[in-house]
């Protein structure tokens, strides 16, 4: 665990070498990164995979915290571990948490990884309306199952692996601080070289998205796969895990 003062933040660390943090999906829990931190600490490097507040073991005021409040978290564990300079890679809503880490402190980001970077691009009405229906609780496990492979999954994937581990009220408070925070001056995630993982058939993170911002952002690649939705890990973990290496490597 990781404390200051009322923030507790549950942390599972594996490998040795320079430091990847990794922060989770909309409500998710850190588990998600599970096959991919292995991997890569598997590579040569020490993986810290974070549970945000309100999951797991972590616990934390979620009333009125912005994006920032969020990316003060990731820095703090990064002290304590005793981490000067990191690598910062996030999923989904995890991109925008690690873009507000890179541009808080630039100079101690080695390099911004976002898995599913949204943007300025929002999925269709339908598209969302079967996102939000993911956590609510109320659905019947078959109607979850369909909620989640619709908005989550490229067609013919199966949603399997992604049915469990949602937070509902985490996911609410999460929504709440990306609401209130100006994102504009945090868009482009510091100035760390950086890459961007896209699925192409993602539905909730249109592909223009990620188009656009290694078009705009200096020093960005893009790496996208067919047969990908926004769920991304479960759907082709060996491709994703690839992508991110051979990033880090080109790094040193």
């Amino acid at each position: 665990m990781i404390d200051k003062g009322d923030v507790h933040l549950e942390i599972f660390e594996r490998g040795k070498g320079q430091t990847v943090l990794m922060h989770p999906s909309l409500g998710r829990p850190a588990q998600d990164f599970e096959s991919l931190g292995n991997s890569v600490a598997e590579a040569g490097y020490h993986v810290v995979l974070i549970n945000p507040r309100g999951i797991g073991g972590s616990t934390g005021p979620m009333e009125n915290v912005k994006l920032q409040d969020l990316g003060n978290d990731v820095w703090m564990v990064a002290d304590q571990l005793g981490e000067d300079k990191v690598f910062m890679l996030g999923q989904n809503f995890g991109n925008r948490v690690s873009r507000t880490v890179s541009s808080l402190q630039p100079d101690r980001v080695i390099g911004l990884m976002l898995l599913a970077a949204g943007g300025e691009i929002q999925p269709s009405k339908a598209t969302w309306a079967e996102f939000r229906k993911m956590y609510d609780p109320n659905l019947s496990p078959a109607e979850h199952r369909e909620a989640v492979m619709r908005s989550m999954f490229a067609p013919g994937n199966s949603p399997d692996a992604f049915l469990d581990g949602w937070h509902t009220k985490t996911a609410e408070l999460q929504t709440k601080a990306a609401e209130r925070t100006n994102f504009k001056p945090l868009f482009n995630g510091g100035t760390a070289p950086a890459l961007v993982v896209q699925g192409l058939q993602d539905k909730i993170a249109p592909p223009q998205n990620a188009f656009d911002f290694v078009s705009n952002r200096p020093d960005a690649r893009l790496v996208a796969f067919p047969n990908m939705g926004h769920a991304m890990l479960p759907e082709q973990p060996e491709h994703i895990a690839h992508a991110v290496i051979n990033f880090l490597n080109d790094q040193k």
